[in-house]
C-alpha cells in the first residue's frame, strides 16, 4: 500500500467542486485584486477566532514581518525567538532589521518559557510559535511579557483551531501571525497568510504596510513606505470554502492522532506528544534513534514521512548570517529525530492502520531502539 504525507488527491470531489464554483464566482466578478471575497474572508476568520480585525496579506511570513513593522519593531529592536522553528520565523526578524535572540525548545518542540524568562539581557518583542499543532502555554508568557511592555507576535502557521484557556492561538499576543500554505490545518489552494489583532490602529497600520503604504481612502497617497503583500481574491474564495470544514479536520486529525498514540504506546514507541485534545495535530511526530534509516525503511514500505525540521532554525539561521549560536542543545537533540508521520484529514482506516502496521514491525521499532 502507498500511504502518502499528504496529498490533495485524496481530497473528496465534492470539496473540489465547491473549490471551483467559488473561484467561478471570483471570475465572473472581474475583479482580481481585494473584492468581496477578500473582506467576506478576512470578517469570517476574525469573527471565527472572536476578534475584531484581520488583515488578508500573501504568505505566512509576510504576516510575521508586518506585524512586527506595525510594532515598529527594526533596527535596534531585540526579539526573542524559538530555536525549533521554521526557518521563516529568523527571516522575518532579519527583514526588519531586528536582532533574534534564540531561545531553546522545551521536551515538547515549544520554546522554553524557563529559559526566556531567565534572560539577562533587554528584548523588545517575543515570537512564541505554536509548534506541530500545540500551543505555548500564552498565559503564562503574557503574564510575564505584558508588565515589561515586551510585544507579543504570535506565529500560528501550525496552529489554526488550537485554543488554550478558551483562547484560540493567534488571539493572545499583540498580533497574531498566520499562514494558509495548501498543506496548514487550514490551507489555501496557494500562497496566503493573514494578520490578526485586537487594536484598530494596528490593523490599519498592517493593512498600509502591506499595499504600499498607502492611505485607507486613496491609493495613491502613502503614510509610510510599504510593500505589496495582498490576500488574493481566488485564494479567499477557497479558503472561505474551507473554513467551513476546519473543525471537522481538526476533529479528525485529532482522532488519527489518538489511534497512532494508542498503538505506539503500547511499542514503546517515542513520540512529541502533549495531551491529545491541546494539540490540532498539525504534525505527528516520532523520534527514533535512528531517524534516517527509519524513513528509509517506511518509504520502502510505502509510507512516506516528513522531517520537521533536519536542522533547528536557529542553527540554519547562523549559517546564512553572522549570527552567533546560542548553543540550542534541545532543539538540536530533537533536529536529529524528529520524523513525521503520514496526517491528513484524509487519511482513512486502512491508510492507517496500514501505517501502524509497519511502524511496530520490527524491522522499524529496531531504528527506536538504536539497533542497526
Amino acid at each position: 500500500m502507498k500511504v502518502p504525507f499528504f496529498d490533495f488527491k485524496q481530497a473528496p470531489e465534492s470539496l473540489r467542486s465547491e473549490w471551483r464554483n467559488a473561484i467561478e464566482k471570483v471570475i465572473a466578478s472581474g475583479r482580481y485584486i481585494g473584492g468581496e471575497e477578500v473582506t467576506k474572508f478576512e470578517n469570517d476568520w476574525a469573527g471565527y477566532l472572536g476578534l475584531e480585525h484581520a488583515v488578508g496579506v500573501a504568505n505566512g511570513l509576510d504576516a510575521i514581518i508586518l506585524g512586527l513593522r506595525a510594532l515598529d519593531i527594526g533596527p535596534g529592536s531585540r526579539v526573542a525567538v524559538p530555536s525549533h522553528t521554521f526557518i521563516a520565523t529568523w527571516l522575518a526578524v532579519e527583514a526588519v532589521g531586528a536582532t533574534p535572540v534564540g531561545i531553546d525548545c522545551d521536551d515538547l518542540g515549544l520554546m522554553n518559557l524557563s529559559v526566556l524568562e531567565s534572560l539577562d539581557e533587554k528584548i523588545d518583542a517575543v515570537i512564541p510559535v505554536h509548534m506541530h499543532g500545540q500551543m505555548v502555554n500564552m498565559l503564562r508568557l503574557s503574564d510575564w511579557a505584558n508588565p515589561k511592555g515586551i510585544k507579543i507576535i504570535e506565529d500560528c502557521a501550525q496552529a489554526h483551531g488550537a485554543n488554550i484557556h478558551g483562547r484560540f492561538a493567534g488571539t493572545w499576543g499583540d498580533i497574531g501571525a498566520f499562514s494558509f500554505y495548501p498543506t496548514k490545518n487550514l490551507g489555501a489552494l496557494g500562497d496566503s497568510g493573514i494578520v490578526v489583532t485586537s487594536n484598530e490602529d494596528l490593523a490599519r497600520k498592517v493593512r498600509s504596510l502591506g499595499n504600499y503604504g498607502s492611505t485607507p481612502t486613496n491609493k495613491y497617497l502613502y503614510d509610510r513606505p510599504g510593500i505589496n503583500s495582498r490576500l488574493d481574491p481566488m485564494q479567499a474564495a477557497a479558503l472561505g470554502v474551507n473554513l467551513k470544514y476546519l473543525d471537522d479536520w481538526n476533529l479528525n486529525r485529532r482522532r488519527i492522532a489518538t489511534r497512532y498514540i494508542e498503538t505506539l504506546v503500547q511499542a514503546n514507541v517515542k513520540m512529541l506528544v502533549t495531551d491529545p485534545e491541546l494539540s490540532v495535530w498539525h504534525h505527528f511526530i516520532v523520534l527514533p534513534e535512528n531517524r534516517d534509516n527509519a524513513r528509509t525503511d517506511l518509504e520502502e514500505m510505502g509510507i512516506i514521512t516528513e522531517i520537521h525540521y533536519p536542522e533547528c532554525a536557529e542553527d540554519s539561521y547562523a549559517g546564512i548570517s553572522s549570527y552567533s549560536s546560542s548553543e540550542p542543545y534541545s532543539a538540536r537533540l530533537l533536529a536529529a529525530k524528529t520524523l513525521s508521520l503520514p496526517l491528513s484529514p484524509w487519511l482513512n482506516n486502512e491508510q492507517i492502520d496500514y501505517v501502524l502496521e509497519c511502524v511496530t514491525s520490527p524491522k522499524i521499532l529496531r531504528n527506536f531502539q538504536g539497533e542497526i
